[in-house]
């Protein structure tokens, strides 16, 4: 009878694995807009102590088509902060059957430092399937670490991009006695719950099921604004010795003061070399703006990732030896050269990045991945991107601008907004000079002026590219369906918002289209817009239009006409207006000069998904007036 129970026990067991990956198993629904669904997604958190905690994920993921096979790839990280205990993985055929499960000898490690030019301490761990001959297949990844930095508890995502369904997912989070945790919930439709456990702490649990593949919509907010997201935080933790507590902003920033206090000295003769330099200015400003091209000229940045989990600071004084270090290093130093001629300055921690989302202003966190330098001065507050060896000091672009840092002053930490740029910032001013011939060619002389958000690609383009990769590079840019780039310059201004001008002599091939005594030239040569990808079915998000759309364009551009043509007929000036923008364009006609005017500006933000059909239905009409061309008639 023992035997019998146990064989079929066994037999159960095997069973329901090889049911959990059969991929006709997947409903239907499932399928839908999917390239892949996980079948499982299982973490568990379990906190030792204030500085030990075991974090084990089991995944399920069954791979419908080619654009998934991602999935078949395993990468952890680690460092000497943390272990990684376990790393297991096995390969199932559609009907579920055993294809292959990791060896050691599939498992590659390997330092980050070879991949990247910097110095840290960290390192992966890599496992990969080989990619299969035909879909679906399934995967499985086992990965168990020991965590010893706790400054940081698990983001709970099962989800983290589009076209990805959900059958099932659990994160359990067990917290001991006398340690509390804290959660932000996103998207969860059913909240979490919490138990005691047997040894006097406390058992948190989530569950998500059945949730179909997201598919973005056109100018949609970003996935991870959409899909469930759990965020956890400690209130106690340990790394290394140093001990904190987060309950607030100010103990995020009391830490990380603490953290990084005493490591400000400079050695005398840099002190006294930054009194010399800017002993003629009377004031803050002028003394930042010194201090700040000295920086430039004498450092470089390198990332280094090494000390309690890469959030202490390298001291002043090695910084001033070496001339380099990261993005704390180049801050720290640049605060305590600063403060060496009397000005006052206080690091920010900030979630850089031109796609990365805000800080969760609610939810006081160690939630950055970078940090710049604050000089508070009342409306006149400068922040200070040290790592840039060629930036304007005050100016963050969109890589930290208009987002929430946290300053880190002696009485803690306190959330500021970072500058914000509008339309008139973000400036693209073009005067283009076009001599036609009658065979619908042109020779044409494009100066354009780009200022604020419209000039941040020019700054790599022009300190670290070479001559042939600019051309390269414009040759991508530039819209004209046939044109030889003869000749070009770029040349940059100094100022609060920085401005780049580019010149550029372009010969066009049949730009206008000449048929029989007539000459057909569109007026647009190179700033058309295009129509907005209209939607088939009710719009489910907001509509989000994003920094960068926040821009003023302009556009005046010269015909210089063969002699003996004239317009066939007059066009009349456009005027879109919208909650989106305004557009205008016109025609001025002075002999065989033709003069085109055309001026947007675009206004960022968000707004209610019924506004959609209003974007499209502006864009259609700014599309169509980019669109607009004379006819011109030859005279006998």
């Amino acid at each position: 009878m023992k035997l019998f129970l146990l064989m079929a026990l066994f037999s159960y067991s095997i069973g329901w694995a090889q049911s959990e990956y059969k991929a006709d198993a997947i409903p239907a629904s499932l399928k839908e807009n999917a390239h892949s669904v996980v079948r499982r997604h299982e973490t568990t958190f379990t906190v030792k102590a204030p500085g030990e905690a075991v974090k084990r994920v089991r995944t399920v993921v069954t791979v419908l088509d080619k654009e998934a096979d991602d999935e078949a790839t395993m990468v952890v990280g680690y460092d000497k902060l943390s272990k990684v205990t376990e790393l297991e993985g096995a390969l199932y055929d559609a009907d579920g059957k055993l294809i292959k499960r990791l060896k050691k000898s599939d498992i590659e490690d390997y330092s980050t430092f070879a991949d990247y030019n910097f110095f840290d301490d960290q390192r992966i761990k890599a496992a990969k399937f080989p990619r299969q001959p035909t879909y679906p297949y399934t995967v499985e990844f086992v990965v168990e670490t020991t965590e010893r930095n706790l400054m940081f508890y698990p983001t709970w995502a099962p989800l983290k991009e589009e076209h990805v369904a959900l059958e099932q997912a659990t994160y359990t989070v067990s917290m001991p006695a006398g340690l509390a945790l804290r959660y932000k919930e996103m998207n969860i439709p059913t909240a979490g719950t919490s138990a005691p456990a047997a040894d006097g702490g406390k058992t948190y649990v989530w569950n998500l099921s059945n949730r179909p593949a997201l598919e973005l919509e056109p100018l949609s907010p970003p996935s991870w604004e959409q899909l469930p997201i759990v965020y956890t935080a400690p209130t106690d933790f340990e790394v290394q010795g140093y001990k904190g507590r987060v309950t607030s902003w100010s103990d995020v920033g009391r830490f990380y003061y603490t953290l990084n206090t005493g490591r400000d000295a400079i050695p005398a003769d840099l002190r006294q070399r930054m009194q010399d330099l800017t002993q003629m200015e009377t004031t803050s400003l002028g003394k930042v703006r010194k201090v700040y091209k000295f920086l430039q000229d004498q450092t470089r940045y390198v990332s280094i990732q090494l000390g309690i989990g890469g959030w202490q600071t390298i001291e002043a004084d090695k910084v001033a030896a070496s001339k380099y270090g990261d993005c704390k290093a180049l801050t720290n130093f640049t605060q305590a050269l600063l403060k060496s001629v009397g000005v006052t300055a206080y690091p920010a921690l900030v979630r850089a990045g031109d796609n990365e989302p805000d800080t969760q202003v609610d939810f006081p966190s160690f939630q950055f991945n970078h940090i710049i330098l604050c000089v508070p001065n009342g409306r006149d507050t400068l922040f200070l991107e040290c790592t840039s060896q060629h930036g304007q000091p005050g100016y963050v672009g969109d890589f930290t601008g208009n987002r929430h840092v946290l300053l880190i002053t002696p009485d803690g930490g306190r959330l500021v907004k970072t500058p914000s740029y509008r339309p008139a910032d973000n400036l693209q001013q073009r005067r283009i000079s076009i001599v036609l011939t009658e065979q619908g060619d042109a020779t044409a002389t494009v100066k354009t002026r780009y200022t604020g958000l419209q000039q941040d690609d020019y700054e790599q383009v022009i300190h670290g590219m070479n001559r042939d990769e600019q051309r390269s590079w414009l040759l991508k840019r530039i819209h004209v369906p046939a044109f030889d780039l003869a000749a070009f310059t770029f040349s940059e201004q100094e100022s609060s918002v920085p401005t780049v001008t580019e010149t550029l002599s372009l010969a066009v091939r049949k730009w206008a289209t000449p048929s029989g005594n007539r000459l057909f030239l569109p007026l647009n040569l190179m700033s058309a817009l295009s129509l907005a990808s209209p939607m088939l079915q009710t719009r489910q998000a907001v509509v989000d239009l994003g920094i960068n759309h926040d821009f003023e364009d302009s556009d005046t551009i010269t015909y210089q006409m063969p002699k003996g043509y004239t317009p066939e007929f007059a066009i009349k000036p456009v005027a879109v207006e919208s909650k989106f923008g305004q557009y205008t364009a016109q025609v001025e006609i002075e002999g065989d000069r033709i003069t085109y005017v055309r001026h947007i500006t675009m206004h960022g933000g968000r707004f209610p998904a019924s506004a959609y059909t209003e974007w499209v239905d502006f864009r259609k009409k700014v599309a169509k007036a980019d669109r607009m061309q004379m006819v011109f008639v030859k005279n006998n």
